[in-house]
C-alpha cells in the first residue's frame, strides 16, 4: 500500500533554517518561561530534522516548566515529546506522552489544545493500524475545532480521516475528500497543504492501479516539497512514485527513487516508512531475479515494523518475504511467510468502517512569536528616538510628501476613473454576450423542440390519422379491432413522447422535489440507456434550494454530462452533491480521456461553454476543471453560494 501524508495539527514552517537558527540564537538571553517557550518551539522544529534533538530540548522544557508549576507549558512539552517519538516509530512512548498531555489539557479546560491532542493520538493510532481507535481520535477532534470555527484544523482533520478510509479501500470518497481539500488549501494560498494533498492524491490513485496519475500527483508533490525545503516529507512521495514505475515495468526508474526515500527514511530515522520502503525493494528485486538482496531487505523490513509495533508494515514485510521465498523455491519458508502475512491481515483490517461525512470551511489562523514581536517594538523604539532628533528634516520631507501624496492622489484618482470607464464598457460588451448566449441557446433549445414534434409526435399523429382513417373504411370486424388496438398502442406512444418533450422542457420533478431528485431521475434515464454506468452521492443537502440554483445548476449539469457521454468515451460517471454552511459543492468524475480545456471554453462551434459560464455568473458560482490532455480521469468542482437573488422564478429562466 502506498504511503500517506499525515497532518498534524501545528503548522509545518517552510522557512525552517531561518527559525531554527533564530531560535537558537534567542536561547541564551531567555529566561523563566520565555526560555520554556524557545525549547518548545526548537523542539517542535526538529521534531523531523533530528528526533533525537528535538526530543531533548522538549525534556528540558518539560523539567523548566515543571518548576515554573506552569502546568500549561508541562502539557506542551509533553506533547511535543510525543511527536517526535511519533517522528521515529515509538509508538508506545509517544501514546505515553500524548495521553498524559490530554490528560492535563482536559483538568486545564483549553478546548483548542485538546483537539490537537487527540488529532496526534489519532495519528499515533493509524499508523499502529488501530483504525477504529484513529477514527474515535480524530472524530472528537472535528467536534471541537467546529465549534471553535477553526477552518483549517477541520481541513486537517479532514486530510487525516480521507487517509483512514483510504486504508479501508473507501477510494471513491477519498478522492472527493482530497480534492475538496484542495481548494480549500488554494483559497487560503497554502502550498504546504497542497503539497499534502497531492502527496496523497498519489497514494489513491497508486491503490487504485492508475499508475500514470500516480506517477503525476507524486512527482508533482515531489517537486513542490522540495521548491518549499521540506524535504523530511519527500521519501514518502518518491516511494509512491517508485511503486507506480515499477507497477508499470519501468524498474530502473523505481530502483533509483526507491533509493532516494530509503537514504532519507535513514536520514531521519523513521523507522515505519522505512520499513515500508524496504519491503518494496525486497519485491521489486525478488522479481528482478537477486534473491539474496530481496531476502535481506525483507528481513530487515520485518525487523523494524515487529520494534515499533506498525502492524501494516509487519503485514508487508510477511507479504514480501512471502514473494521472495516462492520465488527461491523455498515453498515451506514462503507458506509460513504467507501464514504470518493471512494473519496481520486480519487483524488489521477487522476494524469497523466510518461512513461518516464531515464538514469543510476556509480558514487559517497563525501566531506571531513572542521573540518576534520584541524585535519589532525595539524597532519601533528606535525609529522614534531617530524621528525626535530629526525632528526639522522630517517635518520638511513631510511637506513636501504631501504635496507629493496630493499630486499621486489626482494621479490615481484620473486613472481609477479611467479604469471604470473601461470596466464598464467591458461589463456591457460580457453582458451582451450573456444576452446572445442565451438567445442562442433558447433559439437552439426551440430548433431541438419542434424537431421533436415534427419527427417524433408529427410522425405517430400522422400514423394515428391514417389508422382512424383505416378503422372508418374497414367493414371487416377482425381487422377493425385490429386497427383499434393499434389505435391505443399510437396514443400510448404519443403519450410517451409528450412526457419526454415536458421532461426536457422542464423536469416536473426539478419543479416539484428539487436539484437533487431531478438530477437522480436524469441519472437513471442515462442508465437506462446503457451508455455509461452513473451515480449519484448527496451529503448534507437541504431538500430544497433557491430556484435560481436549482435550475443553473440542472442545466450546467445536462450540458457537462452531455459532453462527457458524447466526447470523454468514460465508463463511469459519478455526481456528489455536498453542503457546507452557507454554501454547495457539486463535484462531476468520470474514468474517461483527458481534453483541451482551452479548446473546449473558445469553441465556435458550440455556445455550451458560454452558457455554463452565464448561469455561473447569474449565480455567483466557480467552476473549476482537473483535466489533462492524454491522462484518464477528470473532475469538475463547482462552488456555489447559497446566499443568491431569489426574485427569478422558473419561467424566467
Amino acid at each position: 500500500m502506498a504511503a500517506a501524508f499525515l497532518l498534524f495539527a501545528n503548522c509545518y514552517s517552510i522557512a525552517q533554517t531561518k527559525t531554527l537558527d533564530s531560535l537558537k540564537n534567542a536561547l541564551p538571553k531567555a529566561e523563566g518561561k520565555d526560555k520554556i517557550i524557545t525549547l518548545l518551539e526548537l523542539c517542535w522544529e526538529y521534531r523531523f530534522v533530528n528526533a533525537d534533538s528535538a526530543r531533548s530540548y522538549g525534556l528540558t522544557a518539560l523539567n523548566l516548566a515543571k518548576k515554573e508549576k506552569s502546568e500549561d507549558l508541562q502539557a506542551e512539552a509533553l506533547n511535543n515529546i510525543g511527536v517526535t517519538y511519533e517522528a521515529q516509530g515509538n509508538y508506545d512512548e509517544a501514546l505515553a506522552y500524548e495521553s498524559q498531555a490530554l490528560a492535563l489539557r482536559t483538568r486545564l479546560g483549553d478546548s483548542s489544545k485538546i483537539a490537537n491532542t487527540l488529532n496526534t493520538l489519532g495519528i499515533i493510532y493509524d499508523e499502529r493500524g488501530d483504525y477504529e481507535k484513529a477514527l474515535s481520535h480524530y472524530f472528537d477532534a472535528r467536534k471541537i475545532y467546529e465549534r471553535l470555527q477553526d477552518d483549517s484544523k477541520i481541513a486537517m482533520v479532514l486530510t487525516n480521516i480521507g487517509i483512514v478510509l483510504r486504508a479501508q479501500k473507501e477510494y471513491g470518497k477519498v478522492i472527493t475528500y482530497y480534492r475538496q481539500a484542495m481548494a480549500i488549501y488554494q483559497k487560503l494560498g497554502n502550498k504546504f497543504g497542497q503539497a499534502a494533498c497531492h502527496s496523497n492524491l498519489g497514494a489513491v490513485y497508486l491503490s487504485l492501479a492508475q499508475y500514470d496519475s500516480a506517477i503525476h500527483y507524486s512527482l508533482l508533490a515531489s517537486e513542490e516539497f522540495e521548491a518549499q525545503q521540506v524535504r523530511q516529507f519527500l521519501p514518502t512521495t518518491l516511494s509512491n512514485a517508485a511503486i507506480a514505475y515499477a507497477k508499470s515495468g519501468q524498474t530502473e526508474k523505481a530502483k533509483f527513487y526507491f533509493a532516494r526515500a530509503k537514504k532519507l527514511h535513514e536520514e531521519y530515522n523513521n523507522k515505519k516508512e522505512l520499513s515500508f520502503t524496504l519491503s518494496q525493494l525486497s519485491r521489486l528485486e525478488a522479481r528482478l531475479g537477486n534473491k539474496k538482496e530481496a531476502l535481506a531487505y525483507g528481513e530487515l523490513a520485518l525487523n523494524i515494523a515487529t520494534s515499533i509495533k506498525a502492524m501494516e508494515q509487519v503485514m508487508q514485510a510477511h507479504e514480501a518475504l512471502a514473494e521472495t521465498k516462492a520465488q527461491a523455491s523455498d515453498f515451506k519458508g514462503a507458506y509460513e511467510e504467507h501464514i504470518e502475512y493471512s494473519a496481520a491481515k486480519d487483524s488489521l483490517f477487522q476494524q469497523q468502517k466510518s461512513k461518516q461525512l464531515l464538514e469543510l470551511q476556509t480558514k487559517y489562523e497563525t501566531n506571531k512569536n513572542k521573540q518576534e514581536i520584541a524585535l519589532l517594538d525595539q524597532e519601533n523604539k528606535l525609529k522614534a528616538a531617530a524621528i525626535e532628533r530629526n525632528y526639522f528634516i522630517i517635518g520638511t520631507l513631510a511637506a513636501l510628501l504631501a504635496i507629493f501624496a496630493l499630486l499621486v492622489y489626482v494621479w490615481r484618482y484620473r486613472a481609477r476613473q479611467e479604469q471604470k470607464a473601461i470596466a464598464q464598457q467591458q461589463k456591457l460588451r460580457m453582458r451582451e454576450l450573456q444576452i446572445n448566449s442565451v438567445i442562442e441557446s433558447q433559439e437552439q433549445e426551440r430548433k431541438r423542440f419542434a424537431a421533436d414534434l415534427h419527427d417524433g409526435m408529427g410522425q405517430l399523429v400522422s400514423a394515428l390519422q391514417l389508422t382512424v382513417q383505416s378503422i372508418k373504411n374497414s367493414r371487416d370486424q377482425e381487422k377493425t379491432i385490429s386497427l383499434v388496438e393499434n389505435s391505443e398502442q399510437l396514443l400510448n406512444d404519443i403519450q410517451a413522447e409528450i412526457r419526454n418533450i415536458a421532461f426536457n422542457l422542464m423536469p416536473p420533478t426539478l419543479m416539484k422535489e428539487g436539484l437533487v431528485p431531478a438530477t437522480k431521475e436524469l441519472i437513471r434515464r442515462i442508465n437506462q440507456s446503457a451508455k455509461i454506468k452513473s451515480e449519484v452521492a448527496v451529503h448534507d443537502v437541504a431538500d430544497r434550494l433557491p430556484d435560481l440554483i436549482e435550475i443553473s445548476l440542472y442545466r450546467i449539469i445536462q450540458e457537462l454530462v452531455s459532453n462527457i457521454i458524447k466526447h470523454s468515451k468514460a465508463t463511469y460517471l459519478t455526481l456528489s452533491f455536498t453542503g457546507y454552511g452557507d454554501e454547495i459543492v457539486l463535484t462531476i468524475e468520470d474514468d474517461g480521456i483527458g481534453y483541451n480545456l482551452a479548446s473546449f471554453q473558445n469553441s465556435k462551434q458550440s455556445n455550451g461553454w458560454r452558457t455554463i459560464q452565464t448561469r455561473m455568473q447569474l449565480i455567483k458560482g466557480q467552476i473549476e476543471f482537473d483535466t489533462v490532455v492524454g491522462r484518464k480521469n477528470n473532475t469538475v468542482t463547482i462552488t456555489v453560494p447559497l446566499k443568491v437573488a431569489k426574485e427569478q422564478t422558473y419561467s424566467e429562466l
